[in-house]
């Protein structure tokens, strides 16, 4: 007993100083859902009807997507609103955390993006400046098999940490502080399904003031009220009928 509090007092101070002379920067878990759970993610990305061209900057060049602004609070709300998506939420959603910022990014062929560090949430904060978020979670739902390049690489300026290749089902989590950008990605066509698509999570301890600032939960889309109008007319009719045929 005694032997082992010495043994604790002396090695939690060089675990502690080990922790800050070598920050984690990134992490790799293959095959993080079963492949039917991660199908069904890429599936529902490709037909959600909220996907459009990207609703981020420039740097996401020939992509696609949509975003989810929510806070811990709008938790609840993700099930309803998203409920496709929720093997990925309970598979990277971080209790320690208290705001979330959520993007499919569908890369098509030639698409890349540019270097930067993550702080989507600033667009609700202004003119306060938060932190960038504790970690960042990337899943690949899909990644076709005769695509190239594409990579994810995770940087600090002036020094390569990792050039991350995806595989389905990879996850990749890594410090919010970190640069990175992605290499552009080569596909045989411009189709949905030869595109290369990841789910992405920024998450992210705010204090109390900024937190207050961000919605609990809000979508942002390029689709317009009219696309979303007419696809809800058009699926409601399709089973209508179908429910017709099977009566």
């Amino acid at each position: 007993m005694h032997r082992g509090r010495f043994w604790a007092k002396q090695t939690m101070p060089a675990l502690n100083l080990r922790r800050w002379l070598f920050p984690w920067t990134h992490s790799q878990r293959p095959e993080a859902l079963l492949p039917p759970a991660r199908l069904a993610l890429a599936r529902a990305t490709r037909e959600h009807p909220y996907l459009g061209a990207t609703t981020l900057n420039l740097r996401f060049a020939s992509t696609w997507g949509f975003t989810v602004a929510f806070t811990r609070s709008g938790w609840s709300r993700l099930g309803r609103a998203l409920p496709d998506f929720q093997p990925y939420f309970d598979l990277v959603l971080d209790r320690s955390c208290n705001a979330f910022f959520f993007n499919p990014l569908v890369v098509f062929q030639g698409g890349s993006v540019h270097a930067h560090v993550d702080c989507s949430l600033r667009t609700y904060t202004r003119p306060l400046e938060p932190d960038p978020p504790h970690k960042v979670s990337v899943f690949y739902a899909q990644v076709p098999p005769h695509g190239e390049g594409g990579a994810l690489v995770i940087a600090r300026p002036g020094k390569e940490l990792a050039r991350v290749q995806p595989v389905p089902g990879l996850l990749v989590e890594f410090a919010g502080h970190l640069l990175h950008h992605v290499t552009p990605f080569r596909a045989p066509t411009s189709e949905l399904n030869d595109a290369r698509i990841s789910l992405v999570c920024e998450q992210y301890r705010l204090p109390p003031g900024l937190l207050a600032r961000i919605p609990e939960f809000v979508v942002d889309t390029t689709r317009t009220f009219e696309e979303l109008f007419g696809r809800g007319l058009q699926e409601a009719g399709t089973s209508g009928e179908s429910r017709t045929e099977e009566s």
